[in-house]
């Protein structure tokens, strides 16, 4: 039995218990009441803020792409409307129904269910993403009739590229594709549904320009991040129009003359100021089979065609010159001192170098032989001969001066700078030393040479000017006086003077003269070998056949253009690369394009509301 004494302690320890309780509810209700105070008190206007941003939401509004057009404003590439299908997830009851119940009206592949569930599950449920594109109007009208039955679901009108003329001027424009992985961080506007960017060419290199500066639309939503009202707008401000140098004409004529040669490109420019009139290669392709509601298939039917026909052979294709590089030599030569115009070689044929022979492309040998007649029939031996006294390093320096071995600063995406080799190059590049006899082979345009048609018809170029001009491709910026070159123009004039001997004194370009009355056209013939001799495997059949070049300005007075043209595998320069310079150099000449005025892009105000297009 319990005492009066348990009984007194058990009430004490009870005392104990409530105290120990209470002064922890007070604690508690303290921190809670001094966090409140913090909360509404001090950190009011922070939270107004925070408020405010849940409140407001930022829709971006994609800019008008500008429009391209040739040297003359014909239309090359446009804007056209675009119906598209869009989906909310969040206010889809289920996604996979509202897929099934679309596909009933507008067909849905596979792969684009697949991005749509794959999108839907990586990205806020509020953020519209794109089901399908190209809708045919029918299906779109009935789809907005039927709006209310597919829910999450949305229409809207935006605006896809459209080229013109697409297989002539594939390689010039480009095409466009979605933003890649490392792209998307580059411009908030990327991430708008289906907004492309330019992948290759023009639309490439002049995207910034040509893409504008996105807009936005502020407005008010609920909890649930539902548009409850419109609060403003700021509209987007349209891309730059571009006007190129081409001549889409002469465009036309000089990729129907190519058409039949298996892999070739051809380069026409101004001579004075690098203008390009005329850039074509083959094979070619639609670009746009492959910048609009693309598929899988589509986009491997044209990547793995043969032959490659994305690949822009005129900037990208590496070739050695050949014959065509004698020019390079020859000035390289007067230059360097070790030759002079009066200087005759003996050619019997061939050049003992060390263990090696290297033979002249005539067996029997030219005979002695002085510079004018060593260009207009292109003797290997005098150029040999020339070379091994001059040395890589020198040939390097007057190769380089002439527009090889770098790529140019131009309009153009994606050009690609060759070789023009020296002992530097060669020790940074392989990590060998440069033997001597690799100078013979470079003094012909073979060995470590390498070159595109676009380089060609510049060193054509800048020999038939005797400036510095740079390749431009469209008129974005003013067209400034090229620099003299660092060459003595008597050097220049006796090099002009033997590539006009090669046309039309019975060089071997001859059967290439132009026929027009009183104009004459200076050229260089140039065949270069495919690879190696003794390497194991050597292709066969057409592959085997070296490759045709021909490089050639006109007038030989007043030069105007400068050409340079490449059949590979085709055999000997005068066979198959000089008539095409011929046929086109004849219509340049004819056309003149150059004696004409040119179209000037005038400046377009920001669209208008009525014109937005799909919103973020």
């Amino acid at each position: 039995m319990s005492g009066p004494e348990d009984d007194r302690r058990e009430r004490l320890r009870f005392s104990r218990r409530a105290v120990l309780i209470g002064a922890g509810q007070a604690s508690l209700f303290g921190v809670l009441g001094w966090r409140l105070r913090q909360l509404q008190v001090l950190d009011t206007s922070g939270y107004r803020l925070l408020s405010e941003e849940n409140r407001l939401s930022v829709q971006l509004v994609a800019p008008a792409r500008g429009a391209i057009y040739d040297r003359f404003g014909v239309p090359v590439a446009e804007n056209r409307e675009n119906l598209r299908v869009l989906v909310v997830p969040a206010f889809c009851k289920d996604l996979n129904a509202t897929l099934d119940a679309l596909s009933r009206i507008v067909p849905l592949e596979d792969a684009d269910r697949d991005r749509v569930l794959r999108h839907a599950r990586r990205q806020s449920g509020y953020l519209p993403i794109l089901v399908t594109e190209g809708v045919p109007w029918q299906q779109f009208a009935l789809l907005n009739v039927l709006s209310p039955e597919f829910h999450g679901l949305r229409t809207d009108k935006a605006l896809n590229r459209l080229y013109s003329f697409p297989r002539e001027m594939a390689h010039i424009l480009g095409y466009m594709g979605m933003a890649a992985k490392g792209e998307v961080e580059e411009d908030p506007v990327l991430r708008l549904p289906g907004f492309r960017l330019g992948k290759s060419g023009v639309e490439k290199g002049l995207d910034r320009e040509l893409r504008g500066v996105a807009g936005s639309i502020d407005y008010e939503v609920d909890a649930h991040g539902r548009i409850v009202r419109e609060l403003g707008v700021k509209p987007a401000t349209p891309g730059k129009d571009v006007v190129l140098t081409i001549d889409r004409e002469l465009q036309t004529f000089a990729q129907a003359r190519i058409e039949g040669e298996r892999r070739a490109s051809v380069v026409a420019l101004d001579a004075r100021n690098g203008d390009v009139v005329v850039m074509a290669s083959t094979p070619t392709y639609d670009p746009n089979a492959i910048s609009f509601n693309v598929n899988a298939k589509a986009w491997a039917d044209v990547a793995n065609a043969p032959d490659d026909p994305l690949n822009a052979r005129a900037i990208r294709g590496l070739y050695p010159p050949g014959s065509t590089f004698k020019v390079v030599t020859a000035l390289a030569g007067l230059w360097g001192g070790v030759i002079t115009p009066k200087d005759r070689i003996v050619c019997r044929g061939g050049m003992q170098f060390g263990n090696h022979f290297f033979h002249c492309w005539k067996p029997r040998g030219h005979g002695p032989i002085a510079l004018h007649d060593a260009i207009c029939h292109s003797c290997d031996v005098y150029f040999y001969e020339t070379v091994k006294k001059l040395g890589i390093d020198k040939l390097a320096v007057i190769g380089r001066e002439l527009g090889l071995g770098q790529a140019y600063q131009c309009e153009l995406a994606g050009l690609k700078e060759g070789i023009m080799p020296d002992t530097k190059w060669k020790r940074a590049t392989l990590g060998q030393p440069w033997y001597p006899g690799e100078t013979i082979s470079c003094g012909i345009g073979q060995g470590y040479v390498l070159t595109t048609a676009l380089q060609l018809a510049v060193v054509s170029a800048r020999i038939a000017s005797g400036k510095a001009v740079v390749p431009r491709f469209a008129r974005t910026r003013a067209a400034s006086e090229p620099a003299p070159l660092r060459i003595d123009p008597v050097h220049l004039q006796l090099v002009r003077d033997g590539m006009s001997a090669v046309v039309n004194e019975g060089g071997t370009g001859a059967r290439s003269a132009l026929t027009i009355p009183g104009m004459l056209m200076a050229g260089k013939t140039g065949t270069s070998q495919a690879f190696s001799h003794g390497i194991k495997n050597p292709p066969t059949g057409w592959e085997a056949e070296p490759h045709s070049l021909f490089i050639a300005f006109a007038p030989v007075g007043a030069p105007r253009y400068a050409m340079a043209a490449i059949v590979e595998h085709g055999g000997y320069g005068s066979v198959a690369a000089a008539p095409i310079v011929h046929d086109i150099m004849t219509e340049l000449l004819t056309r003149d394009p150059l004696a004409k005025p040119v179209f000037v892009a005038t400046e377009r105000d920001a669209a208008p509301r009525s014109e937005r297009q799909a919103l973020l």
